[in-house]
C-alpha cells in the first residue's frame, strides 16, 4: 500500500492507494498556509493511515517544483521560499522512503496510467488551476529538463487581448487571474471561477463576456504554441478552468487552428477523466515503478 499526496495551491489531499492502483481511502483538505501547520497534517494523515494499511512507501505531488536537491517549491503558497519537505516527512514518517514530484508530471503519469492518455506516447498535462503548467511526454518518455523545471509554461508571455499588455499566461488562464481581471476590468467582485462563467451564462454583461472570449482566446494561442513546439497527440487538460471547457473550446480551437504548422496534425484536446485523482494515480504509477 502506498500513501499519496498532492499539495495544491488550493487544496492539499490525501491517499492510501494499492499496486492496482485503486484508491482505497482519500482526504481533501484545504493546504495549509504554514510550513509547519502542512508537516503536521500530513504526519497526522499517515499516522491514521499507517495503523489501519501496510504502508510501504510515499509520494508527494507539488504544485511547483522539485530541486535535484529534493528542496521543493510551492510558489502559489509559501511564496519564494523553498522547503526540504523530503527530508523532513522522512523524519516524521520513521524512516519511510518519501519521494516527491511536480504536479504536472504526476498529473502525467496519471492520465497515462489511468486517464484518457493510456497508451499514448506523446501527450501533454496542461493545468489551469491556482496555478498553469505542463506535464511532457515525449515519445513515450516524460520531459523533466535540466533544472526539473521543464513546463513552465505559465510563465510564457502573451498579449492579453483586452488590455493589449504583455502578461503571463498564468495572468491570463489560471483561477485567480480570471477573478482578479473581473475586478479590475469588469469592476465585479467574485469568490470563485464558478460565479463568473454564471455570469458569462446570464449574458448580459458585455465585459464578462468579453474577458471571457478573451480568456479562450489566450488559452488557444497558448496550445497552439505548445502543439507547433512538441506535436502532441493528445492534450489533456486539468485544474479548475478545464472544467469549463465547453465554455472555451469553440474559441480556442478557432484560435489554434488560426496558429499552428499546415503540416502538424491537430491534436485531440479533452478534459481529464481522473480529475483531482489525476497526480494521485500519477504517485502511484511513480512509486510502482521504483
Amino acid at each position: 500500500m502506498f500513501f499519496v499526496c498532492d499539495v495544491g495551491g488550493t487544496n492539499l489531499r490525501m491517499a492510501v492507494t494499492d499496486a492496482d492502483g485503486t484508491i482505497l481511502k482519500k482526504r481533501r483538505v484545504l493546504t495549509p498556509r504554514d510550513y509547519n501547520q502542512l508537516l503536521q497534517t500530513l504526519e497526522e494523515e499517515f499516522k491514521k493511515n499507517s495503523a489501519e494499511f501496510p504502508i510501504s512507501g510515499c509520494c508527494v505531488s507539488i504544485a511547483g517544483a522539485v530541486f535535484e536537491n529534493k528542496e521543493v517549491w510551492l510558489p502559489n503558497v509559501f511564496g519564494d521560499r523553498k522547503f526540504k519537505l523530503v527530508e523532513d516527512l522522512q523524519a516524521l514518517f520513521a524512516g519511510l522512503e518519501v519521494h516527491a514530484i511536480d504536479d504536472r508530471t504526476a498529473g502525467l503519469l496519471g492520465e497515462t496510467y489511468k486517464g484518457c492518455a493510456v497508451g499514448k506516447k506523446n501527450v501533454l498535462y496542461l493545468i489551469l488551476g491556482t496555478g498553469v503548467g505542463l506535464g511532457i511526454l515525449a515519445d513515450g518518455r516524460v520531459v523533466s529538463g535540466s533544472q526539473k523545471l521543464a513546463g513552465s509554461v505559465g510563465w510564457i508571455r502573451v498579449i492579453d487581448p483586452l488590455t493589449n499588455k504583455f502578461e503571463t499566461a498564468e495572468n491570463i488562464v489560471s483561477g485567480p487571474a480570471l477573478l482578479k481581471r473581473l475586478n479590475t476590468i469588469c469592476k465585479k467582485p467574485a469568490t470563485s471561477p464558478e460565479e463568473v462563467f454564471r455570469l458569462y451564462e446570464q449574458a448580459t454583461d458585455d465585459c464578462v463576456r468579453d474577458l471571457v472570449h478573451s480568456t479562450a482566446h489566450t488559452l488557444g494561442y497558448l496550445l497552439s504554441v505548445l502543439v507547433n513546439i512538441l506535436n502532441p497527440e493528445i492534450i489533456v487538460l486539468a485544474g479548475s478552468l478545464a472544467l469549463q471547457w465547453n465554455v472555451f473550446q469553440a474559441k480556442a480551437m478557432e484560435v489554434l487552428r488560426q496558429n499552428i504548422s499546415p503540416f502538424i496534425a491537430e491534436p485531440l484536446v479533452q478534459v481529464s477523466i481522473l480529475g483531482e485523482d489525476a497526480q494521485l494515480l500519477g504517485c502511484t504509477r511513480y512509486l510502482l515503478s521504483k
